[in-house]
């Protein structure tokens, strides 16, 4: 149990320097922090995680996916638990066990790795990532059926978006489809309306396919006249924009020393909470881009602050089933202790010093069963605290893109320009950019 309390500061807290260099936006010194507070091989899957995202913050699409796919295969080595580590945590701790990533998480990496496809202008490979996607969410439905994240509405919609550039119109229709039934089952967990461009999306994609009937059903349900509904002009390509606003909640820990009544031995029971690091006052609601005489506005597509804090009460039964069984393991080994270092008082007498010891080794091994309780923080906390999309049709050509940033009341609270930004005859043009507000707050409970 000694071994336990050499991580005493949690994940979470000491990724603190990490946040204001991203506020800062300063990308170096937050990759340089981050190798620094990820020297454990039980986190090299979350080091890898935030180096990836850091480098695509910094518009380093090629180094990003590197990082990402080392975090991927590190991912597929830790998928079969161990064996070892799972006892260590029954025995001290849940962050004792190499982390993993959660499901979401893993879906996430691959919507990044897709989206850093499609800067680098490799759709093929983008199409690589939409697969695994397929297969991913397949598995985690048959292995967890009652999970509540079988589907992640925005990736789908995004792999829709990518079969449909390459022209597999099948694919996309059932992607579109797949993602329309995740935005209308999980709008109570996760508070994210169907976005209008699906249903635009929807509508084409069943006409082009000849699905007359759920083109007439989603008409009727979006309330479109069929005369509106027309088919794309085919001479124009597409600009797709994606914010990824602010930075995903953080864990931090609530804990309670309790007395076990039976034996008056001391425990500490320790859980994991989420809470919002953004500072309301300085968050950006939504953005505007302006190309030439067009403007679209963005909308909200993924709540991950949503999704992690529902993974996480998904997953608190059998947290706490575990931090009750490693109380009573805690508790009884205390016990054990204590009764042996009277048992060896009572048989020895004259050895004052022999039962000093057992006294002392009793107490020491009560505080390192308090000292090591300890909740799992960690998570991927580079992750936005959600993503919204805006797009425009437009013709082919060069063209300077304009984002405004937009707080509140819609002012203005930054703005950035990308110069040549090319449209291609029928095709799709994904840019994306990261927005960090530059105060933080830390979310944890005094």
């Amino acid at each position: 149990m000694l071994f336990g309390l050499q991580g005493c500061a949690t994940y979470s807290s000491s990724f603190r320097a990490v946040d204001r260099d991203l506020a800062a936006q300063n990308y170096d010194a937050a990759l340089s922090d981050n190798a620094k507070e990820s020297k454990s091989p039980k986190d090299r899957v979350l080091y890898y995680l935030n180096k990836g995202m850091i480098l695509r913050m910094k518009r380093d699409f090629k180094d990003s996916n590197l990082a990402f796919g080392a975090a991927k295969s590190e991912m597929d080595r830790l998928y079969a638990a161990s064996v070892t580590e799972n006892a260590l945590s029954v025995m001290v701790n849940d962050s004792m066990v190499s982390y993993s990533g959660d499901n979401y998480e893993r879906i996430l990496l691959h919507l990044y790795m897709a989206l850093n496809y499609l800067e680098l202008g490799q759709p093929d490979s983008a199409r690589v990532e939409a697969q695994q996607v397929d297969d991913d969410l397949r598995e985690f439905a048959e292995k967890h059926p009652n999970s509540k994240f079988s589907e992640d509405a925005f990736t789908l919609y995004l792999t829709g978006m990518i079969y449909e550039d390459r022209g597999e119109w099948s694919d996309a229709m059932i992607s579109y489809r797949n993602a329309y039934n995740a935005y209308m089952k999980d709008f109570a967990y996760y508070q994210v309306a169907l976005p209008s461009t699906l249903k635009d999306d929807l509508m084409r994609m069943a006409k082009r396919v000849g699905l007359r009937n759920e083109l007439r059903k989603y008409e009727a349900e979006f309330n479109v006249d069929p005369l509106d509904n027309k088919r794309a002009d085919p001479d124009r390509g597409e600009l797709i924009f994606v914010l990824n606003n602010g930075l995903a909640p953080v864990k931090h820990e609530r804990s309670a020393a309790l007395v076990d009544p039976n034996s008056g031995i001391m425990v500490r029971i320790s859980l994991p909470y989420y809470a919002s690091r953004n500072d309301y006052n300085n968050d950006v609601v939504d953005a505007r881009i302006t190309v030439s005489d067009k403007q679209s506005t963005t909308e909200l597509v993924e709540n991950v602050d949503a999704v992690a804090r529902k993974n996480l009460e998904d997953h608190m039964p059998a947290i706490i089933a575990r931090s009750i069984a490693r109380a009573v393991i805690k508790t009884e080994a205390v016990r054990k202790a204590q009764a042996g270092a009277m048992n060896g008082n009572n048989n020895n007498s004259g050895n004052n010093n022999g039962a000093l010891f057992g006294m002392l080794g009793a107490i020491a091994l009560q505080v390192a069963a308090v000292a090591s309780e300890q909740a799992d923080t960690r998570s991927w906390l580079t992750l936005p605290s959600n993503i919204q999309l805006a797009r425009l049709s437009l013709p082919p050509g060069s063209y300077s893109v304009k984002v405004e940033l937009l707080g509140a009341d819609q002012m203005v609270v930054a703005t950035q320009d990308f110069p040549n930004i090319a449209i291609r005859k029928t095709h799709k043009t994904f840019l994306t950019q990261h927005w960090i507000p530059q105060q933080l707050t830390t979310g944890e409970l005094k």
